[in-house]
Formats: C-alpha cells, structure tokens, sequence
C-alpha cells in the first residue's frame, strides 16, 4: 500500500480524531491528492526534527488517516478533520513528491487473549478517575468502548504522558498487550498525582488543530 505522510509531533491512534490545518504549499499538494483519490493518509509521528521546513526524522509506525470532513479556504488554506484507521509500518520512502510519500504494509492487532476481558474492566475503572481528574466532562465517560481493542487505544490515547511512551502503545501488536502497558501507566500517573497533586487539565484528541505550515 503507498500512502502520502504527514510527519507530526503527534501520535494518531486508530478510532481517535484529528484536526489539522493546512497551509504549506507541500501539504496544500498533499490534500489535493488526497481528494483525488481515497481521502487517506499516513500519519507518523516525529522523532526528531519538525514538522515545518525541512525533513523529519519519523517513527516507522504510524496510522491511516481517513478525512471525514474538509474546509476550503479562498486563499489555500485548509481546515480538515480525520479519524485514526488502521495501523501501518513504513516499509520505504517513494521520491518524486513534495511531501513524503512512502510504501506501507497494513498491521493487525492480534486477538484478544484470555485475561483481555479482565484488563478492560480495570483499564475502564482507571481510566473514569483517571480523565475526571483531568477536567473531563461526563459524556466522555459514556463514549468508553466496550470492545478492549478499541478501549485500549481510547485510554492510550487520553493519557496525558509523552510521545516516546504514546508511540510505544501505538507500536504493540497485542490488544492485550496495550492495555496491559496502558493500566500500568494509569496507575503510575495516578500514583503521581496522588503524592505531587493535580495532573493537570485534558489535552485535547485533535492537538487544537495542528498546523502543517
């Protein structure tokens, strides 16, 4: 599969939304093929470097991004707004575009094993303190998922911790796995805050929306 990237300090988790808005001539080609076509795109978080100007170094994992919704602007700009689909490696890059283009092969959470039925019910018990101490509002509580593959990358998602840890979660084949490394991380910002106080307010799912400039 090839796919146009956007390389980002974000990591996009599948089911999750993200808003952007487009201003760099590059990405204003991008979106133009994007249109053209199937309305997706790769997007990979940064390692290093940025995400205006020049390259980026990236992680090879990253997630299809489907554009659900696009704002035109008379002078070039764009305002769009996509869901995180399913996750991808990078396998190459392709030349010949002004943004990055790369071929990409499709990754399948395994299944949910056994103990997977045990960890969502704790991961979800976490999780409702967890984003009340944030500053969440009570309908968010009712958009937890039931299904642990999709609950695992909801609560991965809504931890408020880096994006090294981010794209370690993104990166696990396992369901389970997931929400194994995500209840551990609940617990320990929750252990933070316990002895240094609050944790803060809610980053939002669509970074406010990101530029791409």
């Amino acid at each position: 599969m090839r796919l146009p990237l956007f390389p980002l300090h974000v990591v996009l988790f599948p089911g999750r939304p993200l808003a952007l808005h487009i201003f760099e001539p590059r990405y204003r080609a991008m979106l133009a093929d994007v249109l053209a076509g199937d309305r997706r795109f790769g997007v990979v978080a940064i390692r290093s470097g940025h995400e205006v100007g020049g390259p980026a170094e990236i992680h090879d994992v990253g997630t299809v991004a489907h554009l659900e919704d696009v704002e035109l602007h008379a002078d070039g700009r764009a305002d769009v707004i996509t869901r995180g689909e399913q996750r991808f490696r990078v396998v190459g890059t392709v030349p010949g575009k002004p943004y990055l283009l790369a071929d990409v092969e499709a990754l399948d959470d395994e299944a949910p094993g056994e103990h997977a039925g045990r960890l969502a019910q704790a991961v979800r018990a976490a999780l409702k303190p967890y984003l009340c101490a944030l500053g969440a509002p009570p309908e968010l509580m009712e958009l937890l998922p039931d299904d642990p593959v999709q609950l695992g990358y909801f609560a991965a998602a809504s931890l408020q911790t880096d994006l090294p840890e981010q794209q370690r979660l993104l990166a696990l084949d396992s369901a389970q796995g997931r929400l194994a490394a995500t209840l551990r991380l609940l617990r320990r910002e929750q252990g933070i805050a316990r002895h240094f106080g609050t944790m803060g307010s809610l980053r939002p799912p669509s970074p406010a929306p990101t530029d791409l400039n």
